[in-house]
């Protein structure tokens, strides 16, 4: 279910209702607005329909304004509401207030400052009500729509988790950030999140290392094109391609700090205007981005603008390293060996019993990507009865060798010895060496016998 996006409009005068319908829904196109001309029919609306935010008027027929402002706040506690009056009196807006309203806005007030209040209350609604989804989804330890994940093979606790919060969250109109390094399946959450969020809805991925600025607006917004005919070529962009679904967006720590202007201008105003065009279309889809890269340490190296920054950190997911994933290697194994045998049209081969426990020590730089490419190899080596672990073993070795301390190098101490005792250190090793020959371990230390002798005894 889509959060805090619903809207229902309250007033006994028809024309101002439609007035300000047009106008929300020019102002706000994110969200779907309802109108309701009969005060008595509220209860029932908000009973059939999820409204996150409702605006009402002060004086109507039959149910006033502060009534049906206590009777939502009693029967509807997660549902927002902003009285919208002609009557500019002090004391009914203050009273107003503490009954509960969102805000207080007179007729004939600036309706841009309306629409403004009106999306900060749709923000606050969605984050209370994510609050409340995501307290309940731990609580519960259960998944709502377990097949949404039937893409991501695991049973370790810290990704379960991640499941649980991601089903807590989709459904907000909010961007997610989806943080790991490369291979760990930041594209597979991506995917989770739109089975959730939009399941019937275009799913369209665009990776955005070595991107400018100028073709990032061209392939978000589209282009129209001006011919001297007066005809018109037009192509459209991503976001009018995705329509109501998910837009990915990989690499996201790779876009230009001038491009990251113009997604936060997206992500802010929820509208876009196609090159060559001064016609605004309204931005309707959820956007997933992904990093490999923390991106508070970009900003902090000047890479990443801090108003990104925070616009990205309501919604975000950490994916942890293969590594870090130890419960779930056997299980991987298995399921890319069926994969390899399906694709080779090779026998499977059997995954010996004690290899996860071998590799639990690897530290899988290339993650899913990397064991992957290894059970491939595996299984073309394999006699179709026992899978063939050599593939591993030199793969563990290659990475042993060029992560191990060449061995003629001098290794320190945390706590740095003192001259003396590194020149004794020198002695003790030389005369070790030399099986306590003083010629020979003074010609190693480059200094004559008799200087070695001294230093034996002391002197």
């Amino acid at each position: 279910m889509k959060l805090a996006r619903n809207i229902l409009l309250v007033d006994d005068e028809a024309a101002w209702l439609r007035t300000l319908a047009v106008t929300l829904n020019r102002l706000v196109p994110e969200a779907e607005i309802d109108t309701c001309i009969d005060s008595r029919q509220v209860q029932n609306r908000l009973q059939v329909g999820d409204y996150a935010l409702v605006l009402v008027d002060l004086t109507m027929p039959f149910h006033s304004g502060e009534a049906l402002l206590a009777m939502i706040r009693s029967d509807f506690p997660n549902t927002r509401v902003i009285i919208v009056t002609g009557v500019n009196e002090v004391d009914t807006a203050v009273r107003c207030i503490k009954n509960g309203a969102y805000d207080y806005f007179i007729k004939t007030d600036n309706v841009d400052n309306l629409a403004r209040t009106v999306r900060r209350a749709l923000e606050v609604v969605g984050l209370e009500r994510n609050y409340l989804n995501i307290k309940e989804k731990f609580l519960s330890r259960t998944l709502d729509n377990p097949q949404a994940f039937n893409n991501i093979l695991t049973c370790e606790p810290q990704l379960l988790d991640q499941f649980r919060y991601l089903e807590a969250v989709s459904g907000s109109a909010e961007p997610l950030l989806i943080i790991g390094a490369s291979g760990t399946g930041k594209t597979e959450f991506a995917k989770s999140c739109h089975a959730l969020f939009s399941p019937n809805e275009p799913f369209i991925s665009i990776h955005l290392a070595s991107m400018s600025s100028e073709i990032f607006e061209q392939k978000m917004c589209g282009q129209l094109y001006h011919h001297h005919n007066g005809e018109l070529d037009a192509v459209a962009g991503l976001l009018h391609q995705v329509g109501s679904g998910v837009l990915y967006l990989n690499d996201i720590d790779a876009l230009p700090l001038d491009a990251q202007v113009k997604l936060l201008t997206l992500l802010e105003t929820k509208q876009y205007y196609p090159l060559g065009s001064d016609t605004a279309y309204p931005v309707k889809c959820k956007f997933v981005l992904s990093s490999q890269h923390d991106l508070l340490n970009l900003h902090q190296a000047g890479r990443f603008r801090s108003d990104l920054l925070y616009r990205l950190r309501t919604h975000k997911i950490k994916l942890p390293t293969l590594a870090e994933r130890p419960l779930d290697i056997a299980m991987l194994i298995n399921h890319f060996i069926v994969l390899a045998a399906t694709e080779m049209k090779l026998p499977a081969p059997i995954q010996p019993t004690d290899l996860a426990n071998k590799l639990s020590s690897y530290d899988f730089p290339g993650n899913l990507h990397e064991l992957k490419s290894m059970v491939f190899d595996a299984v073309s080596r394999s006699d179709g009865v026992a899978l063939n672990t050599s593939a591993f073993m030199v793969a563990i070795n290659e990475h042993k060798s060029l992560t191990a301390i060449p061995q003629d190098r001098m290794i320190f101490p945390k706590q740095l010895p003192t001259i003396a005792q590194m020149n004794q250190a020198l002695v003790d090793e030389a005369m070790s060496r030399t099986a306590n020959n003083q010629t020979a371990a003074a010609q190693i230390l480059g200094i004559s016998q008799s200087a070695l002798s001294r230093r034996l005894k002391g002197g």
